[in-house]
């Protein structure tokens, strides 16, 4: 608890991407990455299969789209208004 801490406001979405089963985890990461306003692609473990971070799309719902194209499936963004970080 003694460590100092910052708000920061939030300029990101993230995105909870579950994956068709067409692709290798790996290629489907490749692919994901390369969108454009994709910042980082995480590859995770349980209800879905990547957490992408991305620059915040301010209402356009283009992106979750070109996520869907990229890798099929589904995903669910959740906007990040602001963040915590340690000094």
């Amino acid at each position: 608890m003694g460590k100092k801490t910052r708000r920061v406001s939030g300029s990101f979405d993230y995105f909870f991407v579950k994956p068709s089963a067409k692709y290798n985890v790996h290629e489907a990461a490749k692919r994901l990455i390369g969108i454009d306003r994709v910042r980082e692609v995480s590859i995770t473990e349980g209800d879905c299969g990547f957490v992408l971070k991305a620059e915040q799309s301010y209402g356009d719902d283009n992106l979750d789209r070109e996520i869907t194209d990229a890798v099929g499936g589904a995903s669910r963004k959740a906007v990040c208004h602001c963040k915590y970080l340690k000094n």
